[in-house]
């Protein structure tokens, strides 16, 4: 992987002025070495990159991707008990993406986590549950911020599929696929901007739909996300804010993403590309931090997750490139944690890694990927439903019996 950064390649805004090394230390004292997404803004503002960094070759990077998917992903059939705010023990699952299971209690589609294509997972889900049991799954979806900043101009613009917010994006792609009245059907303002902040208004959801117990299946269409997903839900369903409604975790797991139909469509999809690089560093890269394990006893004064299998033995050396020079979406301290970087060097390497990502992709990219990607799926479906005039239960019924991700 290519740890590829020339400081001549950085120049001021609006000049053609080349920066060296010093200077961009200098800019970086002057923000008071911060790197969350204001300040990765600010530094974005006067800092730009004149060219791209060479790319990973397809076949490394998919060696990488199997890597990070056997550690920060989890296999269907495993199971997690941990402490309820009810007083008594819960059990998370993890099952497979085209055999959900038939014994859930009041049972929501859960889709959410930045990746925009997340949404056609959301729909192999849905159709194939409701091909196997005849129950049509409600859908629901959360997350305000957008990546952390990282997509403001994605996000920010009044024109497009991706605008808004990160749920709002899904709602809108999942009326394209399934129709404006069942995708919107649960809709629900949303104000978090992180992942404890997603869990808190899946609760309120609940409270205010007046259920005591619910099954959230969550489909994020990121492969490398399972570990951390569960680690920091299942700490926080312990704390007494949650004791109303029991909420029972079913992850759906999702094969990796980097097929064929998908290469290029858009930033985040092709092999190597700096937004996919990124995604993989901001879910392995909290895995070993203030975690408690799961009987309870842990060195942490602040734990934040659960310490997950694997995760302390893994051969974290594999991983190093990958989160020192590509956490374009912030968080210096794995790099401090995990390799020992010291603190400013580590802040150098996030506000490097997001110019670069910055540099990556524009809006508009999304707005042509997502297209031609819900056109290439609706085909595969065998049509739009939309076209077809149906239903949705008859729609989602005479679809094709393939699974579009393997």
């Amino acid at each position: 992987m290519a740890q590829y950064y020339p400081y001549s390649l950085l120049t001021k805004v609006g000049t053609n002025v080349p920066l060296d090394e010093m200077s961009f230390y200098k800019i970086l004292e002057a923000n008071d070495w911060k790197c969350n997404a204001a300040a990765r803004l600010r530094i974005a503002e006067r800092v730009q990159v004149t060219t791209s960094r060479p790319k990973m070759r397809p076949e490394d990077f998919m060696k990488l991707a199997r890597q990070a998917e056997e550690l920060g992903g989890l296999k269907p059939g495993e199971k997690f008990e941990y402490r309820n705010a009810q007083g008594g023990y819960s059990v998370a699952r993890v099952v497979d993406l085209y055999n959900l299971p038939t014994d859930m209690v009041n049972p929501y589609l859960y889709c959410f986590s930045g990746i925009m294509h997340a949404p056609l997972y959301a729909i192999e889900a849905l159709r194939f549950y409701y091909k196997q049991t005849g129950i049509l799954l409600p859908f629901i979806s959360s997350g305000k911020e957008g990546n952390k900043g990282l997509f403001i101009d994605l996000f920010s613009r009044k024109k497009g599929l991706i605008r808004g917010t990160e749920y709002d994006s899904y709602y809108r792609l999942m009326s394209q696929l399934i129709g404006h009245e069942w995708a919107y059907k649960n809709y629900t303002p949303c104000s978090d901007t992180d992942t404890e902040g997603n869990l808190m208004e899946l609760y309120h959801f609940a409270k205010t739909e007046g259920l005591k117990e619910v099954t959230f299946v969550m489909v994020s269409g990121n492969p490398f996300y399972d570990k951390r997903l569960l680690a920091e839900w299942m700490w926080q369903l312990r704390q007494p804010k949650y004791h109303e409604v029991k909420i029972n975790l079913v992850l759906a797991h999702c094969p990796v993403w980097y097929a064929p139909n998908l290469h290029a469509a858009i930033p985040e999809a092709p092999a190597g590309s700096e937004i996919a690089l990124g995604y993989i560093a901001a879910c392995l890269g909290p895995l070993t931090k203030d975690t408690i394990t799961f009987d309870g006893k842990t060195e942490s004064p602040n734990p934040e997750r659960c310490l997950m299998p694997g995760v302390a033995k893994a051969n974290w050396e594999i991983f190093r490139e990958v989160i020192c020079y590509h956490s374009n979406m912030g968080w210096p301290n794995y790099q401090e944690l995990l390799y020992g970087i010291p603190h400013e060097e580590a802040v150098a390497n996030v506000i490097l890694a997001d110019l670069f990502a910055r540099a990556s992709f524009n809006p508009h990219m999304y707005d042509v990927g997502m297209k031609k990607m819900l056109a290439n799926y609706t085909a595969f479906l065998g049509g739009s439903f939309y076209e077809k005039g149906l239903s949705l239960e008859d729609y989602l019924l005479q679809t094709t019996e393939k699974h579009y991700f393997e």
